[in-house]
């Protein structure tokens, strides 16, 4: 039986209240790749990449090649320059979606921003989603692509078919342009563009934020912790009705054993002690409670502090519905599932985290609790509330994270009142002013937040006993 046929056969045998959203959410992966053209006008526009996995999987990654450089002047250096090269930079982005849902199409105008104003190369990445694929899939294309990214040798076919691809549209480009001016830009000289992970970021929107914390965290063993067993194994299935379910070539994503720790793939500071900026915009930090049973007002939030009034019961939604089918109930406390449940120390100490936090959130109370827990282990920074306050940030360079003699990246912390979870990526049709202009504040400070970071450095010998080991590149297989 071909790999669509068990699909069709895994669907039919599902619920139909399960199979009839399924048909819904999953739409937006079938959006012709041209609406981007009405959706980002200003481009760049993006082409895919099917890259090369672990199991012989593919990832569908939409890869954005920045129109022109741009001077980011880190540390002096002159970040443009190379023998014939073009050395970019590289933003890697996760959308959002609660894990079943969601395209990087709706990321193009968020990439297409960040390649032009960055000069980077953008990825965006269309990780599996529930329910034909469970957890830990996401996270673990996440990590393919991330390694990709840093195999700069290209010793892994993930990373020769990310560089061979990106310098086949980069010479179309470069031939193009050619044809059309014989006045070229400076960098249009170099016909070769090369990726420079050295100076990368990571973001991420709602269930992406949850990936992007992901890839900055080596979480330790934890088997313990649900009650397993040493030699106990974690399969992903989302009950026991749906597990005998799966065909043999989606039931890939089987946790290793929670006795073992799982690492970063991200270099530790003494390899590489430039800041890596995380841009986690509303990020899902803690998966123990479905959406609708999430406190948003016994707990009091960072905007307004003396509101207790009770919560109304809310029923079941589409992510209440259909979250289980990516993450079943006895792994959600797991510390790749729930990235906030983690311990601080546990995050990459050169990674600079800009957490975006909107009033109207049912995440907003698990973030200001992580936000809190992190504080309390050393992670801080300037926090904006954009409420009128007194002595409120005024959203500009030099505020505590700039601080010299930090220990980690530290973390900056942005309060959007009067916005819903998810504001960022909608059409400006459906955005009021409000909105709009926080959308346009936020952006600006996220860009300006990613140069900072690329032009600071940790202090790796303040680490002391949090030093990790130095550690060669491991390609996932």
């Amino acid at each position: 039986m071909s790999s669509w046929q068990q699909t069709l056969a895994y669907f039919f045998r599902l619920p139909f209240h399960i199979q009839w959203r399924t048909f819904l959410v999953q739409l937006p992966r079938y959006v012709p790749l041209s609406i981007i053209h009405l959706t980002s006008p200003k481009g760049p526009h993006p082409f895919v990449i099917a890259l090369p996995s672990r199991r012989n999987n593919k990832i569908p990654i939409y890869v954005f090649v920045p129109p022109r450089p741009v001077d980011l002047d880190v540390n002096g250096e002159d970040t443009q320059e190379g023998d014939g090269e073009w050395k970019v930079p590289v933003v890697l982005d996760f959308h959002g979606g609660g894990f079943i849902m969601g395209s990087p199409l709706e990321q193009a105008p968020y990439c297409a921003m960040m390649s032009r104003e960055l000069g980077a190369v953008v990825i965006s990445v269309s990780y599996r989603i529930g329910p034909f694929h469970q957890f830990p899939a996401a996270i673990h294309d996440a990590e393919d692509v991330l390694s990709a990214i840093l195999d700069t040798d290209g010793t892994s076919k993930a990373g020769k078919v990310l560089r061979t691809e990106i310098q086949r549209h980069y010479s179309l480009m470069w031939k193009a342009d050619r044809k059309r001016s014989h006045t070229l830009a400076s960098h249009l000289h170099k016909s070769t563009i090369t990726l420079d992970p050295t100076r990368l970021s990571i973001s991420g929107f709602s269930a992406g934020g949850n990936i992007a914390l992901n890839m900055a965290i080596s979480a330790p063993a934890c088997g313990l912790d649900f009650g397993l067993s040493p030699s106990a194994t974690i399969t992903s299935s989302p009950t026991p009705a749906f597990s005998s379910l799966l065909p043999p070539t989606r039931a890939e994503t089987v946790l290793n054993d929670p006795e073992q720790p799982w690492p970063t793939l991200l270099p530790p500071p003494q390899a590489r002690p430039r800041l890596i900026p995380l841009l986690l915009f509303y990020p899902s930090l803690d998966a123990r409670l479905l959406p609708h049973l999430r406190p948003m007002k016994p707990l009091p939030n960072a905007l307004h502090g003396t509101d207790k009034k009770p919560q109304k019961p809310k029923a079941p939604g589409l992510f209440s519905i259909m979250g289980p089918t990516y993450l079943p109930k006895r792994l959600r406390a797991h510390p790749r599932a729930s990235p906030g449940l983690g311990n601080p120390d546990d995050v990459q100490r050169n990674a600079a985290i800009f957490l975006v936090l909107p009033e109207k959130d049912t995440l907003a109370v698990q973030s200001d609790v992580w936000v809190d827990k992190m504080n309390s282990s050393g992670w801080n920074g300037p926090v904006r509330f954009g409420d009128g306050r007194a002595g409120d940030w005024n959203e500009h360079e030099g505020g505590p994270s700039q601080a010299q003699g930090h220990e980690n990246g530290g973390l900056e912390v942005w309060h959007a009142p009067g916005c819903r979870h998810g504001w960022t990526q909608f059409p400006e049709t459906v955005l009021g002013k409000h909105e709009k202009r926080e959308r346009d504040l936020v952006f600006a400070r996220a860009l300006n937040f990613v140069k900072e970071g690329w032009r600071r450095e940790v202090t790796v010998e303040r680490l002391g006993t949090r030093n990790q080991e130095m550690r060669p590149l491991e390609i996932p297989c």
